[in-house]
C-alpha cells in the first residue's frame, strides 16, 4: 500500500444522480473491481491521509469486503481509528466512490488485511448523457404508476431517453421525494409496445400555468431495465426523430 502525501481535495458537487442503492449492483461493482485488479485509493483521518490499496475479497452473503493493509503500523492505527474512510477506484473506466464508517483488523491468506462493511450506497460517476427526445403533446404517452395503498396514478411523458423519462401532470398529493423508487410502472409507447419498468425520481419541478395552477413534473431514471426494453425505447426514439424531420421538410 503506497502512501499518498496529500489530503483529498476533490471538489464538492451534487452527486445524487450518480448514487446507487441496490446491494446486488454495489456488490457486483466491487467484485468487478477485485477481478480487474483495479487500484483503490483510500482517504481517511478527516482527509489528511490517503493511501493506495487493492480489494482482496468480497463476501456478498456476510456483507463485507477485505482490502490490503498498509505495511506501516502507524497508517494501520490511523485507519482503524478513523470513523469515516472513503474509497475511490474505477470500474469499466468509470470512476466510483464509496465510504465505510469504520474498519477492523483481519487476515487474508495468512497476511494482514482490513475489513469493512459493503456500503449501502455507491457513487458511479457515469457522465455520459443520453439523447432525449420530446414526446408529442398532441398524442400523449401515458405512464401508469401503481400506488402502495391500491389504485394508480396516470401521468404523461414530456421526454424519453435510454436513461429515463420526464413525467408531467402529477396530482398535488403525490409525493415526489428525490430518490423515491416507483416500481411496477407501465409506459405505453405507440406502435412499439408496453414497458414494465421501475423508475426512480431524480429531480422535480413545478411549472406555473396561466390559470395560476402548477404543472408538477419529475425527472425519473430507469432502474434495472429488463432485457430488451432498451431496444424498444431506441425504436421509439428513432420513430420520434423521423416524425420530427418529416415535419420540418
Amino acid at each position: 500500500m503506497e502512501l499518498q502525501a496529500r489530503p483529498n481535495h476533490e471538489p464538492a458537487e451534487d452527486d445524487s444522480r450518480f448514487q446507487l442503492h441496490s446491494r446486488v449492483e454495489i456488490t457486483f461493482i466491487l467484485r468487478a473491481v477485485l477481478q480487474a485488479g483495479e487500484m483503490v485509493s483510500t482517504h481517511f483521518n478527516h482527509g489528511r491521509d490517503s493511501a493506495l490499496t487493492a480489494l482482496l475479497f468480497v463476501d456478498a452473503q456476510k456483507g463485507f469486503f477485505l482490502f490490503d493493509a498498509p505495511s506501516d503500523p502507524t497508517l494501520v492505527r490511523t485507519l482503524l481509528a478513523s470513523n469515516r474512510i472513503a474509497f475511490v477506484s474505477r470500474q469499466d473506466k468509470i470512476k466510483i466512490r464509496w465510504e465505510a464508517t469504520g474498519v477492523q483488523s483481519a487476515q487474508f491468506e495468512g497476511k494482514p488485511a482490513l475489513r469493512a462493511a459493503i456500503p449501502d450506497t455507491l457513487l458511479k460517476f457515469q457522465r455520459r448523457e443520453y439523447y432525449r427526445a420530446e414526446t408529442p403533446i398532441t398524442r400523449p404517452v401515458r405512464c401508469t404508476i401503481p400506488l402502495p395503498e391500491g389504485g394508480m396514478v396516470n401521468v404523461n411523458l414530456f421526454d424519453i431517453s435510454l436513461g429515463g423519462v420526464g413525467l408531467t401532470g402529477f396530482p398535488e398529493d403525490f409525493p415526489r421525494e428525490i430518490g423515491r423508487e416507483l416500481p411496477g410502472c407501465t409506459i405505453t409507447l405507440p406502435d412499439v409496445g408496453v414497458l414494465a419498468v421501475t423508475l426512480q425520481i431524480r429531480n422535480t419541478l413545478d411549472v406555473p400555468l396561466r390559470d395560476g395552477k402548477l404543472n408538477r413534473r419529475a425527472g425519473c431514471m430507469f432502474r434495472n431495465l429488463p432485457s430488451g426494453t432498451d431496444n424498444m425505447i431506441q425504436r421509439y426514439i428513432i420513430r420520434l426523430e423521423r416524425e420530427r424531420r418529416a415535419r420540418t421538410v
